[in-house]
């Protein structure tokens, strides 16, 4: 039997992403690097559609984009630039409720290619997603701010970093037997991801644990408050002068 994970997610806003995982271990199986924070499933993960051309209506920021895939899929426009055959969306609730959600499995594989967007305000689009490229996550950037744990004595070390498919960045190795909380934002300060390089699968950034010395029956809880940096938003209302609407014209309540 493996590490029993348990993960309480306490915040999850454009800003910031606050979980505490607690752990009960059913043998000495290990912790390997198991994913504590997955940055590509959290709430406002910014995502580029790209059309097969330029649609002749412009899409609304804010607005809701429905696809027309098996099981359609609804996205906020988080971004756009007249003309473009490009737009930023991140994933929402319905065609109704803008309520931010993650991607489930960290990749934005539910939109298949040659498919149909609907939006909420500027109607069906004249061109569909590109024939052959995908919906492609942007790339994070997070900052960790505040870190609190209490490990087992009996477990030796657990180590925490940020992930990168070529290159990982450690945050700390945490002793068996220790409880502490490191606030960094208290401090005026944060720990960046450093080296952590290589985005392959949508790894970068990622929070990662690997732990040595577990035995049956060792418990640990780790906290995390993420800061999100870059490649998390809510809509840029601003813009939709430059694409002949109103400021608000999809509406600026909700969960913006």
């Amino acid at each position: 039997m493996a590490i029993t994970k348990s993960a309480i997610t306490l915040q999850d806003t454009n800003t910031k992403y606050r979980v505490m995982t607690t752990g009960l271990a059913g043998d000495a199986t290990e912790l390997a690097d198991s994913v504590f924070a997955d940055l590509s499933t959290l709430k406002y993960a910014t995502t580029t559609i790209t059309l097969a051309a330029a649609p002749t209506t412009n899409f609304c920021i804010g607005e809701i984009l429905t696809t027309n895939d098996s099981t359609p899929v609804f996205m906020v426009v988080q971004n756009y630039t007249a003309g473009a055959a490009t737009v930023d969306v991140y994933r929402c609730t319905s065609g109704t409720d803008n309520t931010a959600l993650g991607w489930p499995v960290g990749t934005a594989t539910e939109v298949a290619v040659g498919k149909s967007l609907t939006g909420s305000v500027s109607g069906l689009a004249s061109q569909l997603t590109h024939g052959s490229t995908r919906l492609s996550i942007n790339t994070p950037t997070v900052n960790l701010r505040h870190l609190w744990w209490d490990i087992a004595s009996t477990i030796t070390y657990a180590r925490i970093y940020f992930d990168g498919s070529t290159t990982e960045e450690d945050i700390a190795y945490l002793r068996g037997g220790s409880t502490g909380s490191w606030d960094f934002a208290s401090w005026g300060s944060s720990i960046t991801m450093g080296a952590a390089a290589g985005n392959t699968s949508n790894v970068l950034g990622d929070i990662n644990v690997t732990t040595v010395g577990v035995g049956a029956a060792d418990t640990y809880t780790i906290g995390l408050e993420v800061q999100k940096v870059a490649g998390f938003n809510t809509p840029v209302f601003e813009k939709n002068g430059t694409l002949g609407y109103t400021l608000d014209k999809a509406g600026t309540g909700g969960a913006y």
